[in-house]
Protein backbone atom coordinates (compact mmCIF):
# COMPACT_ATOMS: atom_id res chain seq x y z
CA UNK A 1 0.00 0.00 0.00
CA UNK A 2 1.18 3.58 -1.37
CA UNK A 3 2.13 6.16 1.53
CA UNK A 4 -0.50 8.40 0.36
CA UNK A 5 -3.19 5.04 0.28
CA UNK A 6 -2.25 4.14 3.57
CA UNK A 7 -3.04 7.98 4.76
CA UNK A 8 -6.39 8.45 2.68
CA UNK A 9 -7.52 4.71 4.89
CA UNK A 10 -6.08 6.53 8.17
CA UNK A 11 -7.90 10.00 7.65
CA UNK A 12 -11.34 7.20 6.84
CA UNK A 13 -10.48 5.56 10.09
CA UNK A 14 -10.28 8.24 11.96
CA UNK A 15 -13.36 10.31 10.49
CA UNK A 16 -15.37 6.65 11.02
CA UNK A 17 -14.28 6.64 14.66
CA UNK A 18 -13.78 10.07 15.27
CA UNK A 19 -16.43 10.76 17.86
CA UNK A 20 -15.76 7.78 19.48
CA UNK A 21 -14.04 7.93 22.97
CA UNK A 22 -10.68 5.95 22.32
CA UNK A 23 -9.50 5.98 25.52
CA UNK A 24 -12.91 4.01 26.61
CA UNK A 25 -12.01 1.79 23.37
CA UNK A 26 -8.76 1.07 24.89
CA UNK A 27 -9.99 0.39 28.11
CA UNK A 28 -12.86 -2.33 27.21
CA UNK A 29 -10.94 -5.09 28.50
CA UNK A 30 -10.39 -4.43 31.72
CA UNK A 31 -14.45 -2.62 32.18
CA UNK A 32 -16.00 -6.10 30.59
CA UNK A 33 -14.59 -7.80 33.11
CA UNK A 34 -16.49 -5.82 36.01
CA UNK A 35 -19.48 -5.35 33.55
CA UNK A 36 -19.93 -9.15 33.44
CA UNK A 37 -19.39 -9.55 37.28
CA UNK A 38 -22.02 -7.00 38.39
CA UNK A 39 -25.39 -9.23 37.18
CA UNK A 40 -28.59 -7.62 37.54
CA UNK A 41 -31.45 -9.33 39.54
CA UNK A 42 -34.94 -9.03 38.84
CA UNK A 43 -35.41 -8.21 42.37
CA UNK A 44 -32.74 -5.37 41.91
CA UNK A 45 -34.55 -3.90 38.52
CA UNK A 46 -37.53 -3.53 40.35
CA UNK A 47 -35.96 -1.88 43.18
CA UNK A 48 -34.09 0.60 40.71
CA UNK A 49 -37.14 1.61 38.32
CA UNK A 50 -39.27 2.64 41.23
CA UNK A 51 -36.80 4.42 43.13
CA UNK A 52 -35.61 6.16 39.93
CA UNK A 53 -39.99 6.88 38.61
CA UNK A 54 -40.33 8.25 41.87
CA UNK A 55 -37.20 10.86 41.41
CA UNK A 56 -38.00 11.72 37.83
CA UNK A 57 -38.94 14.71 37.43
CA UNK A 58 -35.97 15.75 40.27
CA UNK A 59 -33.67 13.67 37.82
CA UNK A 60 -34.57 16.29 35.03
CA UNK A 61 -34.39 19.02 36.63
CA UNK A 62 -31.11 18.80 37.82
CA UNK A 63 -30.40 17.51 34.09
CA UNK A 64 -31.75 20.79 33.14
CA UNK A 65 -29.46 22.82 35.16
CA UNK A 66 -26.35 21.58 34.52
CA UNK A 67 -26.29 20.22 31.13
CA UNK A 68 -28.85 23.12 29.66
CA UNK A 69 -29.19 26.09 31.81
CA UNK A 70 -25.45 26.21 32.65
CA UNK A 71 -24.13 26.61 29.23
CA UNK A 72 -24.58 29.42 27.71
CA UNK A 73 -23.94 27.95 24.10
CA UNK A 74 -26.44 25.13 24.76
CA UNK A 75 -29.23 25.10 21.83
CA UNK A 76 -31.72 23.91 24.19
CA UNK A 77 -30.80 26.88 26.44
CA UNK A 78 -31.37 29.50 23.86
CA UNK A 79 -34.80 28.12 22.62
CA UNK A 80 -35.87 27.91 26.57
CA UNK A 81 -34.73 32.06 26.71
CA UNK A 82 -36.68 32.35 23.09
CA UNK A 83 -39.78 31.39 25.00
CA UNK A 84 -38.98 33.60 28.26
CA UNK A 85 -38.50 29.99 30.42
CA UNK A 86 -35.78 30.70 32.96
CA UNK A 87 -35.04 27.81 35.06
CA UNK A 88 -36.70 29.08 38.49
CA UNK A 89 -40.21 28.89 35.52
CA UNK A 90 -39.32 25.46 34.51
CA UNK A 91 -38.96 23.86 38.22
CA UNK A 92 -42.06 25.74 39.38
CA UNK A 93 -44.24 24.66 36.54
CA UNK A 94 -43.05 21.23 36.69
CA UNK A 95 -43.83 20.79 40.33
CA UNK A 96 -47.18 22.36 39.79
CA UNK A 97 -48.23 20.52 36.78
CA UNK A 98 -45.96 17.41 36.52
CA UNK A 99 -43.23 16.66 33.56
CA UNK A 100 -45.25 15.84 30.43
CA UNK A 101 -47.81 18.56 31.03
CA UNK A 102 -44.45 21.21 30.62
CA UNK A 103 -42.78 19.39 28.24
CA UNK A 104 -46.42 20.04 26.09
CA UNK A 105 -46.52 23.56 26.92
CA UNK A 106 -42.55 23.81 26.02
CA UNK A 107 -43.42 22.46 22.71
CA UNK A 108 -46.33 24.58 21.71
CA UNK A 109 -44.04 27.68 22.55
CA UNK A 110 -41.54 26.75 20.04
CA UNK A 111 -39.12 24.37 22.52
CA UNK A 112 -38.40 20.84 20.71
CA UNK A 113 -36.38 20.20 17.76
CA UNK A 114 -37.54 18.30 14.88
CA UNK A 115 -35.26 14.97 13.46
CA UNK A 116 -34.03 17.26 10.39
CA UNK A 117 -33.25 20.33 13.33
CA UNK A 118 -31.62 17.64 15.65
CA UNK A 119 -29.64 16.47 13.15
CA UNK A 120 -28.24 19.54 11.70
CA UNK A 121 -29.85 18.65 8.63
CA UNK A 122 -32.27 22.17 8.56
CA UNK A 123 -32.23 24.99 10.69
CA UNK A 124 -34.29 25.65 13.38
CA UNK A 125 -36.12 28.93 13.35
CA UNK A 126 -38.08 30.18 15.82
CA UNK A 127 -39.75 33.65 16.45
CA UNK A 128 -38.43 35.01 13.77
CA UNK A 129 -34.30 33.97 15.10
CA UNK A 130 -32.56 30.98 12.98
CA UNK A 131 -29.55 28.66 14.13
CA UNK A 132 -28.15 26.18 13.51
CA UNK A 133 -27.75 23.15 15.83
CA UNK A 134 -24.42 20.88 15.53
CA UNK A 135 -25.10 17.34 16.92
CA UNK A 136 -22.18 16.52 18.23
CA UNK A 137 -23.38 18.85 21.36
CA UNK A 138 -26.24 16.50 22.08
CA UNK A 139 -23.58 13.50 22.69
CA UNK A 140 -22.96 12.75 26.50
CA UNK A 141 -19.06 12.70 27.28
CA UNK A 142 -18.43 9.73 29.35
CA UNK A 143 -15.22 8.23 30.64
CA UNK A 144 -16.78 4.87 30.87
CA UNK A 145 -14.76 2.02 28.45
CA UNK A 146 -17.34 1.77 25.46
CA UNK A 147 -17.21 0.76 22.01
CA UNK A 148 -18.02 2.39 18.36
CA UNK A 149 -20.87 1.56 16.54
CA UNK A 150 -23.22 3.22 13.94
CA UNK A 151 -27.43 2.58 13.22
CA UNK A 152 -28.10 0.95 10.13
CA UNK A 153 -28.79 3.97 8.28
CA UNK A 154 -32.41 3.08 6.84
CA UNK A 155 -33.78 6.36 6.59
CA UNK A 156 -30.65 8.72 5.95
CA UNK A 157 -26.70 8.13 6.74
CA UNK A 158 -25.80 5.60 9.08
CA UNK A 159 -24.83 7.59 12.63
CA UNK A 160 -21.75 6.93 14.54
CA UNK A 161 -22.14 7.02 18.05
CA UNK A 162 -20.28 5.14 20.81
CA UNK A 163 -21.93 2.38 23.75
CA UNK A 164 -20.78 3.10 26.70
CA UNK A 165 -20.65 0.42 29.51
CA UNK A 166 -22.45 2.39 32.15
CA UNK A 167 -24.92 3.26 29.48
CA UNK A 168 -25.61 -0.27 28.89
CA UNK A 169 -25.92 -0.90 32.67
CA UNK A 170 -28.10 1.74 33.12
CA UNK A 171 -30.62 0.18 30.13
CA UNK A 172 -30.15 -3.50 32.08
CA UNK A 173 -32.70 -2.68 34.69
CA UNK A 174 -35.66 -2.10 32.08
CA UNK A 175 -34.75 -5.04 29.86
CA UNK A 176 -34.36 -7.33 33.13
CA UNK A 177 -38.21 -6.49 34.02
CA UNK A 178 -39.32 -7.13 30.52
CA UNK A 179 -37.69 -10.25 30.42
CA UNK A 180 -39.70 -11.12 34.08
CA UNK A 181 -42.84 -9.84 32.40
CA UNK A 182 -42.41 -12.08 29.32
CA UNK A 183 -41.07 -15.17 31.18
CA UNK A 184 -38.01 -15.54 29.08
CA UNK A 185 -35.26 -16.08 31.80
CA UNK A 186 -36.20 -19.71 30.88
CA UNK A 187 -36.15 -19.67 27.66
CA UNK A 188 -32.74 -20.83 24.95
CA UNK A 189 -31.46 -17.94 23.68
CA UNK A 190 -30.14 -16.53 20.31
CA UNK A 191 -29.94 -13.51 18.18
CA UNK A 192 -29.76 -13.14 14.96
CA UNK A 193 -28.03 -9.78 13.85
CA UNK A 194 -25.28 -7.92 12.31
CA UNK A 195 -21.66 -7.52 13.98
CA UNK A 196 -19.70 -4.27 14.75
CA UNK A 197 -19.63 -1.54 13.30
CA UNK A 198 -24.18 -2.21 13.63
CA UNK A 199 -25.08 -2.20 16.92
CA UNK A 200 -27.65 -4.21 17.37
CA UNK A 201 -26.28 -8.05 17.98
CA UNK A 202 -23.56 -6.80 20.93
CA UNK A 203 -25.39 -4.91 22.50
CA UNK A 204 -28.49 -7.51 23.13
CA UNK A 205 -25.58 -10.40 23.69
CA UNK A 206 -23.91 -7.76 26.35
CA UNK A 207 -27.73 -7.14 28.25
CA UNK A 208 -28.27 -10.65 28.08
CA UNK A 209 -25.01 -10.99 30.08
CA UNK A 210 -25.84 -8.78 32.59
CA UNK A 211 -28.84 -9.90 33.32
CA UNK A 212 -26.86 -13.74 33.58
CA UNK A 213 -28.65 -14.90 30.30
CA UNK A 214 -26.69 -17.85 28.39
CA UNK A 215 -26.74 -16.57 24.79
CA UNK A 216 -26.40 -19.70 22.77
CA UNK A 217 -26.48 -18.98 19.08
CA UNK A 218 -25.35 -15.52 17.16
CA UNK A 219 -26.25 -15.87 13.76
CA UNK A 220 -24.66 -12.76 12.63
CA UNK A 221 -24.75 -10.63 9.45
CA UNK A 222 -21.73 -8.58 7.76
CA UNK A 223 -22.25 -5.23 7.58
CA UNK A 224 -20.49 -2.94 4.80
CA UNK A 225 -17.30 -0.45 5.48
CA UNK A 226 -16.08 2.01 4.20
CA UNK A 227 -12.52 0.38 4.22
CA UNK A 228 -10.19 -2.72 5.31
CA UNK A 229 -8.47 -1.11 8.11
CA UNK A 230 -11.84 -0.43 9.48
CA UNK A 231 -13.40 -3.45 8.76
CA UNK A 232 -10.31 -4.96 10.95
CA UNK A 233 -10.74 -2.45 13.47
CA UNK A 234 -14.45 -3.99 14.29
CA UNK A 235 -13.64 -7.89 13.56
CA UNK A 236 -10.61 -7.53 16.27
CA UNK A 237 -12.74 -5.37 18.45
CA UNK A 238 -15.95 -7.91 18.02
CA UNK A 239 -13.41 -10.99 18.97
CA UNK A 240 -12.05 -8.82 21.87
CA UNK A 241 -15.46 -8.62 23.49
CA UNK A 242 -16.38 -12.13 22.76
CA UNK A 243 -13.19 -13.66 24.09
CA UNK A 244 -14.17 -11.14 27.14
CA UNK A 245 -17.37 -12.68 27.65
CA UNK A 246 -16.44 -16.57 27.05
CA UNK A 247 -13.65 -15.75 30.24
CA UNK A 248 -16.34 -13.65 32.45
CA UNK A 249 -20.15 -14.03 31.61
CA UNK A 250 -22.24 -17.19 31.64
CA UNK A 251 -22.52 -17.89 27.46
CA UNK A 252 -21.46 -15.62 24.82
CA UNK A 253 -21.16 -17.22 21.15
CA UNK A 254 -19.23 -16.09 18.73
CA UNK A 255 -20.98 -14.71 15.31
CA UNK A 256 -21.84 -17.59 12.84
CA UNK A 257 -21.99 -15.82 9.55
CA UNK A 258 -25.19 -16.72 7.16
CA UNK A 259 -26.79 -15.12 4.70
CA UNK A 260 -30.72 -14.97 3.39
CA UNK A 261 -30.34 -18.13 1.79
CA UNK A 262 -28.93 -19.76 5.62
CA UNK A 263 -32.41 -19.23 7.23
CA UNK A 264 -32.67 -22.94 7.66
CA UNK A 265 -30.18 -23.07 10.09
CA UNK A 266 -31.79 -20.89 12.47
CA UNK A 267 -35.17 -23.47 12.39
CA UNK A 268 -33.21 -26.29 12.74
CA UNK A 269 -31.69 -24.71 15.40
CA UNK A 270 -35.11 -23.99 17.15
CA UNK A 271 -36.03 -27.81 16.56
CA UNK A 272 -32.97 -29.28 17.42
CA UNK A 273 -33.95 -27.42 21.22
CA UNK A 274 -37.19 -28.41 21.16
CA UNK A 275 -36.59 -32.46 20.77
CA UNK A 276 -34.40 -31.14 24.16
CA UNK A 277 -37.22 -29.85 25.47
CA UNK A 278 -36.51 -26.51 25.51
CA UNK A 279 -38.64 -23.17 23.73
CA UNK A 280 -36.27 -20.44 21.68
CA UNK A 281 -36.40 -16.97 22.06
CA UNK A 282 -34.83 -15.19 19.07
CA UNK A 283 -33.73 -11.52 19.40
CA UNK A 284 -33.76 -10.07 15.61
CA UNK A 285 -35.51 -7.35 13.67
CA UNK A 286 -39.00 -7.31 12.16
CA UNK A 287 -38.45 -8.51 9.00
CA UNK A 288 -35.68 -10.93 10.07
CA UNK A 289 -38.69 -12.68 12.70
CA UNK A 290 -41.21 -13.28 9.54
CA UNK A 291 -38.58 -14.38 7.05
CA UNK A 292 -38.01 -16.73 9.55
CA UNK A 293 -41.59 -17.94 9.69
CA UNK A 294 -41.84 -18.17 6.66
CA UNK A 295 -38.98 -20.43 5.42
CA UNK A 296 -40.54 -22.66 8.58
CA UNK A 297 -43.80 -22.73 6.71
CA UNK A 298 -42.47 -24.15 3.53
CA UNK A 299 -40.44 -26.36 5.74
CA UNK A 300 -43.45 -27.93 6.60
CA UNK A 301 -42.56 -27.29 10.70
CA UNK A 302 -44.08 -26.06 13.43
CA UNK A 303 -42.43 -23.26 15.53
CA UNK A 304 -44.77 -23.63 19.05
CA UNK A 305 -43.75 -22.17 21.79
CA UNK A 306 -40.80 -19.69 20.08
CA UNK A 307 -40.92 -16.37 21.00
CA UNK A 308 -38.91 -13.68 18.96
CA UNK A 309 -38.46 -10.44 20.16
CA UNK A 310 -38.26 -7.59 17.26
CA UNK A 311 -37.36 -4.40 16.86
CA UNK A 312 -35.84 -1.74 13.76
CA UNK A 313 -38.67 -1.46 12.35
CA UNK A 314 -42.74 -1.84 12.79
CA UNK A 315 -44.15 -4.34 14.06
CA UNK A 316 -47.43 -4.70 11.58
CA UNK A 317 -50.17 -7.18 12.04
CA UNK A 318 -49.40 -9.08 8.47
CA UNK A 319 -45.72 -10.00 10.06
CA UNK A 320 -47.24 -11.13 13.10
CA UNK A 321 -49.93 -12.93 10.72
CA UNK A 322 -46.78 -15.19 9.13
CA UNK A 323 -45.12 -15.52 12.58
CA UNK A 324 -48.13 -17.07 14.43
CA UNK A 325 -48.92 -18.96 11.40
CA UNK A 326 -46.01 -21.61 12.66
CA UNK A 327 -47.00 -21.04 15.93
CA UNK A 328 -44.78 -18.79 17.23
CA UNK A 329 -45.31 -15.28 18.91
CA UNK A 330 -43.43 -12.06 18.80
CA UNK A 331 -42.92 -9.05 21.16
CA UNK A 332 -42.09 -5.51 20.07
CA UNK A 333 -39.34 -3.33 21.26
CA UNK A 334 -39.19 0.03 19.86
CA UNK A 335 -36.25 2.57 19.90
CA UNK A 336 -34.38 5.46 18.22
CA UNK A 337 -30.96 5.48 17.54
CA UNK A 338 -31.25 8.92 19.44
CA UNK A 339 -33.00 7.77 22.35
CA UNK A 340 -32.31 4.33 22.99
CA UNK A 341 -34.85 2.33 23.78
CA UNK A 342 -37.92 3.91 23.77
CA UNK A 343 -40.70 1.57 24.61
CA UNK A 344 -41.18 -2.86 25.76
CA UNK A 345 -44.22 -5.02 24.41
CA UNK A 346 -46.81 -5.05 26.97
CA UNK A 347 -47.42 -8.97 28.27
CA UNK A 348 -51.11 -8.14 28.43
CA UNK A 349 -51.30 -6.18 24.87
CA UNK A 350 -54.37 -5.15 23.13
CA UNK A 351 -52.69 -4.08 20.02
CA UNK A 352 -50.19 -5.65 17.99
CA UNK A 353 -47.06 -3.34 18.53
CA UNK A 354 -48.31 -2.27 21.82
CA UNK A 355 -45.35 -1.30 24.56
CA UNK A 356 -45.03 0.37 27.89
CA UNK A 357 -42.54 3.91 27.53
CA UNK A 358 -39.52 3.78 29.09
CA UNK A 359 -40.80 6.55 31.55
CA UNK A 360 -37.28 5.39 33.76
CA UNK A 361 -35.40 6.79 31.20
CA UNK A 362 -37.68 8.77 28.92
CA UNK A 363 -40.58 10.84 29.15
CA UNK A 364 -42.19 10.81 25.28
CA UNK A 365 -45.08 13.37 24.45
CA UNK A 366 -47.08 14.08 21.37
CA UNK A 367 -46.16 17.33 19.89
CA UNK A 368 -49.13 19.00 20.82
CA UNK A 369 -49.71 22.07 17.78
CA UNK A 370 -47.36 20.65 15.24
CA UNK A 371 -48.60 18.12 12.55
CA UNK A 372 -46.29 16.57 10.30
CA UNK A 373 -45.71 17.70 7.25
CA UNK A 374 -49.27 19.21 7.36
CA UNK A 375 -50.90 15.83 8.03
CA UNK A 376 -53.62 17.40 10.78
CA UNK A 377 -54.05 13.60 12.58
CA UNK A 378 -50.16 13.03 12.84
CA UNK A 379 -48.26 14.48 15.53
CA UNK A 380 -44.77 13.66 15.77
CA UNK A 381 -43.45 12.08 18.92
CA UNK A 382 -40.99 14.11 21.17
CA UNK A 383 -38.30 12.61 23.49
CA UNK A 384 -37.13 14.25 26.53
CA UNK A 385 -33.99 12.72 28.61
CA UNK A 386 -34.60 11.98 32.40
CA UNK A 387 -31.76 10.01 33.36
CA UNK A 388 -28.54 10.80 34.34
CA UNK A 389 -26.88 8.26 31.98
CA UNK A 390 -28.13 8.71 28.97
CA UNK A 391 -26.91 8.28 24.69
CA UNK A 392 -27.91 11.80 23.87
CA UNK A 393 -29.27 15.00 25.75
CA UNK A 394 -32.99 15.11 24.31
CA UNK A 395 -35.29 18.08 25.54
CA UNK A 396 -38.66 17.65 22.99
CA UNK A 397 -36.54 15.82 19.93
CA UNK A 398 -38.45 14.43 17.26
CA UNK A 399 -37.17 10.52 16.12
CA UNK A 400 -39.30 10.75 12.97
CA UNK A 401 -42.25 8.48 14.04
CA UNK A 402 -45.65 9.45 15.74
CA UNK A 403 -48.17 6.70 17.12
CA UNK A 404 -50.73 6.53 20.07
CA UNK A 405 -50.50 7.46 23.62
CA UNK A 406 -52.63 6.40 26.45
CA UNK A 407 -52.44 5.33 29.92
CA UNK A 408 -54.41 2.08 31.22
CA UNK A 409 -53.59 -0.16 33.85
CA UNK A 410 -53.08 -3.91 32.02
CA UNK A 411 -51.95 -5.67 35.32
CA UNK A 412 -48.72 -7.05 33.47
CA UNK A 413 -44.94 -6.65 35.73
CA UNK A 414 -44.45 -3.26 33.72
CA UNK A 415 -47.08 -1.80 34.80
CA UNK A 416 -46.87 -2.94 38.24
CA UNK A 417 -43.62 -1.54 38.93
CA UNK A 418 -44.96 1.80 37.57
CA UNK A 419 -44.76 2.35 33.74
CA UNK A 420 -48.10 2.84 32.87
CA UNK A 421 -47.84 5.30 29.68
CA UNK A 422 -48.44 2.82 26.09
CA UNK A 423 -47.62 3.46 23.06
CA UNK A 424 -49.05 1.52 20.09
CA UNK A 425 -49.51 1.66 16.27
CA UNK A 426 -46.39 3.11 15.76
CA UNK A 427 -45.53 4.53 12.38
CA UNK A 428 -42.56 6.34 10.50
CA UNK A 429 -43.58 10.06 8.63
CA UNK A 430 -41.68 10.37 5.62
CA UNK A 431 -42.20 12.07 2.19
CA UNK A 432 -41.82 11.87 -1.40
CA UNK A 433 -39.86 14.50 -3.32
CA UNK A 434 -40.56 14.79 -6.67
CA UNK A 435 -41.75 17.29 -9.36
CA UNK A 436 -41.07 20.57 -6.80
CA UNK A 437 -43.65 19.05 -4.53
CA UNK A 438 -43.72 16.86 -1.38
CA UNK A 439 -46.24 14.29 -0.54
CA UNK A 440 -46.59 12.86 3.19
CA UNK A 441 -47.47 9.23 3.14
CA UNK A 442 -49.00 8.08 6.59
CA UNK A 443 -49.28 3.82 6.65
CA UNK A 444 -47.77 2.08 3.76
CA UNK A 445 -47.30 -1.36 5.43
CA UNK A 446 -50.92 -1.56 5.34
CA UNK A 447 -51.18 -1.46 1.26
CA UNK A 448 -47.51 -3.24 0.77
CA UNK A 449 -48.01 -6.39 3.54
CA UNK A 450 -51.57 -6.91 2.98
CA UNK A 451 -53.41 -5.62 0.69
CA UNK A 452 -51.37 -5.75 -2.52
CA UNK A 453 -50.56 -9.54 -1.23
CA UNK A 454 -53.39 -9.97 -1.31
CA UNK A 455 -54.69 -9.26 -4.43
CA UNK A 456 -51.65 -9.76 -6.70
CA UNK A 457 -49.57 -12.75 -4.67
CA UNK A 458 -46.52 -12.75 -2.07
CA UNK A 459 -46.56 -11.86 1.34
CA UNK A 460 -44.59 -9.68 3.62
CA UNK A 461 -41.06 -8.65 2.41
CA UNK A 462 -42.18 -8.97 -1.31
CA UNK A 463 -43.20 -5.40 -2.42
CA UNK A 464 -41.25 -1.59 -1.60
CA UNK A 465 -41.68 1.72 -3.10
CA UNK A 466 -37.99 3.34 -4.04
CA UNK A 467 -37.58 6.80 -4.80
CA UNK A 468 -34.54 7.43 -6.72
CA UNK A 469 -33.32 9.01 -9.96
CA UNK A 470 -33.16 8.04 -13.51
CA UNK A 471 -30.43 9.17 -15.64
CA UNK A 472 -31.93 12.13 -16.60
CA UNK A 473 -31.87 13.18 -12.71
CA UNK A 474 -35.52 12.93 -12.84
CA UNK A 475 -36.92 11.30 -9.44
CA UNK A 476 -38.94 8.20 -9.88
CA UNK A 477 -41.09 6.21 -7.62
CA UNK A 478 -40.68 2.66 -8.42
CA UNK A 479 -42.42 -0.23 -7.05
CA UNK A 480 -40.46 -3.35 -6.51
CA UNK A 481 -42.20 -6.60 -6.79
CA UNK A 482 -40.01 -9.91 -6.01
CA UNK A 483 -39.94 -11.47 -9.11
CA UNK A 484 -40.90 -14.93 -6.95
CA UNK A 485 -43.98 -13.42 -6.65
CA UNK A 486 -44.91 -14.79 -10.32
CA UNK A 487 -46.91 -13.50 -13.08
CA UNK A 488 -48.81 -10.53 -12.47
CA UNK A 489 -51.08 -7.71 -14.28
CA UNK A 490 -48.57 -4.70 -14.07
CA UNK A 491 -51.04 -2.70 -15.69
CA UNK A 492 -53.49 -3.43 -13.06
CA UNK A 493 -50.70 -3.38 -10.29
CA UNK A 494 -49.88 0.21 -11.26
CA UNK A 495 -53.60 1.44 -11.11
CA UNK A 496 -54.44 0.02 -7.81
CA UNK A 497 -50.68 1.68 -6.46
CA UNK A 498 -52.18 4.98 -7.94
CA UNK A 499 -55.81 4.03 -6.41
CA UNK A 500 -53.57 3.88 -3.18
CA UNK A 501 -51.25 7.07 -3.42
CA UNK A 502 -54.85 9.09 -4.33
CA UNK A 503 -56.35 8.27 -0.32
CA UNK A 504 -56.39 10.43 2.15
CA UNK A 505 -56.67 14.54 1.39
CA UNK A 506 -56.84 16.50 -1.67
CA UNK A 507 -53.42 17.26 -2.24
CA UNK A 508 -52.44 13.51 -2.28
CA UNK A 509 -54.95 12.88 -5.08
CA UNK A 510 -53.46 15.68 -6.98
CA UNK A 511 -49.67 14.69 -6.20
CA UNK A 512 -50.58 11.33 -8.09
CA UNK A 513 -52.29 12.85 -10.75
CA UNK A 514 -49.14 15.17 -11.79
CA UNK A 515 -46.80 11.75 -10.63
CA UNK A 516 -48.71 10.01 -13.57
CA UNK A 517 -48.54 12.84 -16.27
CA UNK A 518 -44.55 13.23 -15.27
CA UNK A 519 -43.86 9.24 -15.94
CA UNK A 520 -42.40 9.23 -12.34
CA UNK A 521 -44.77 5.77 -11.29
CA UNK A 522 -43.27 2.67 -12.77
CA UNK A 523 -42.48 -1.18 -11.28
CA UNK A 524 -39.41 -2.95 -11.45
CA UNK A 525 -38.97 -6.73 -10.91
CA UNK A 526 -36.15 -7.21 -8.43
CA UNK A 527 -36.28 -7.98 -4.57
CA UNK A 528 -36.65 -5.05 -2.32
CA UNK A 529 -33.60 -3.52 -0.68
CA UNK A 530 -32.45 -5.06 2.77
CA UNK A 531 -30.87 -3.27 4.92
CA UNK A 532 -27.67 -4.56 6.82
CA UNK A 533 -29.73 -5.54 10.08
CA UNK A 534 -32.13 -7.21 7.43
CA UNK A 535 -34.97 -4.45 7.78
CA UNK A 536 -37.56 -4.21 4.96
CA UNK A 537 -38.85 -0.95 5.39
CA UNK A 538 -41.71 0.19 2.70
CA UNK A 539 -40.30 3.03 1.60
CA UNK A 540 -36.55 3.30 0.43
CA UNK A 541 -35.64 6.66 -0.06
CA UNK A 542 -32.66 7.81 -1.91
CA UNK A 543 -29.40 9.45 0.48
CA UNK A 544 -29.14 12.34 1.24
Amino acid sequence: MSIGALRNSYQAFRSDLGQANLKGTFGLARGLKKFFAERVTPEQATEELQRALAGREESFLELARTQIYAHPGSSYRRLLELAGCEFSDLRAHIHRHGLETTLERLAAEGVYLTADEFKGNKEVVRGGRSFLVFPQEFARSTSSPGFAAQNSGSRSRPVHFVFSLDFLTASAPMRCVFFSAHDLFSYSHAVYDAVLPADGGMNNLLINAKLGISTERWFARKIPVNNRLVGSYHYLLTYLIVLSGKLFARGFPKPGFLDLRDISRIVRWVLDKRREGRDCCIRTVASNASRIAYVAGEMGVSLEGTKFIVSGEPFTESKREVIERVGASAIPIYGSAEAGGVGYGCASSRHTDEVHVDQYRLAVIQHPGFPAHDAPTIHPLLCTTVHPVYRHLLLNVGIGDYGTLEKRDCGCALEKVGLTLHLHHIRSYEKFASEGMNYFYGDLFELLERLLPAEFGGGPGDYQLVEDEDDRGQTRLSLLVHPEVGELDEGKLLSRLRAALTEGSRSNRFMTEVWQNAGTLRIRRQPPSVSPRGKILPLQMKSK
